[in-house]
């Protein structure tokens, strides 16, 4: 496994051959690219790429850019660093969130999609209390109430180097609206663990919309579940970067009823 910077200035690491089929992995808020390691030494086939996103980890000295910067900077990452300028994508958290901005605004550059743990769309009022319970936690970040509030889902060592002001921009971007690519044609995995309860009827709605989308859950574990069951996950990813059968440990979403499918497909063609 190597190191580098690359574009934007993001710390990256590298494994795999290149001209193997790639994997950009997105690391979640208060994660860095260390959250990829186990991944990366189990899939030896693949070229992976995992980068410490701006203001975190070895990036931690980079201001967090918006959305937009921020997944144009990826799209470059994978065109120069991937010799047929295609990957596919996994994001986790926030990380996922930005896998489907990425998906909307350079889809040429996008083989298969992993979403794990991002609400599309939040309940009502659900996103303004988030915002409340962050903007009350972001200056203590790195306080040990906070690490141990945390721990079940980032590692201590990396929320200890996460930057203050980019961890709130983080949870301000996943708090700005839609960011579904509803016309995407590349097959999109949405997944939860089954105690994201705002995660998951959103993710079976999106996977009504989408061309080529599923849903489905891992039972018994929550947000970040990669930590609890990281076999699981693995073996997820590269089922379904391969295009293989998913494990059995998972669960499909049942069908959304026609009326939230609905419901979203007004949400999305507004933001749009």
């Amino acid at each position: 496994m190597t190191a580098s910077r690359r574009p934007g200035g993001m710390y990256v690491r590298e494994s795999g051959s290149p001209g193997s089929p790639a994997i950009l992995f997105i690391h979640g808020a208060g994660q860095s690219s260390r959250e990829w390691c186990g991944h990366m030494a189990r899939l030896p086939g693949f070229h992976c790429l995992a980068p410490d996103l701006p203001g975190h980890g070895e990036s931690n000295h980079l201001p967090l850019p918006s959305r937009e910067r921020l997944v144009d900077d990826l799209a470059t990452l994978i065109q120069t660093r991937v010799p047929s300028g295609r990957a596919h994508v996994v994001g986790i958290s926030w990380g996922a969130f930005l896998a489907h901005v990425l998906l909307r605004r350079h889809a040429d550059r996008v083989d298969r999609v992993v979403s794990d743990g991002t609400p599309i769309a939040w309940p009502r009022l659900v996103g303004p209390l988030a915002i409340g319970l962050y903007t009350v936690i972001t200056p203590f970040l790195h306080t040990r109430p906070v690490l141990a509030l945390y721990q079940d889902i980032v590692d201590a060592e990396d929320l200890r180097l996460v930057s203050r002001r980019a961890y709130w921009r983080c949870v301000m971007q996943c708090n700005a609206g839609l960011s579904a690519a509803t016309e995407a044609l590349c097959p999109t995995l949405l997944v939860a663990g089954e105690k994201e309860s705002y995660v998951r009827p959103p993710d079976a709605v999106l996977a009504a919309l989408m061309p080529h989308a599923e849903a489905w859950y891992a039972p018994g574990v929550g947000h970040c579940w990669q930590r609890k069951e990281p076999d699981v996950h693995i073996r997820m990813v590269e089922a379904w970067c391969t295009g293989h059968d998913l494990p059995t440990e998972l669960r499909r979403e049942p069908a959304p009823e026609a009326e939230a499918v609905e419901r979203m497909r007004r949400k999305v063609a507004a933001a749009t």
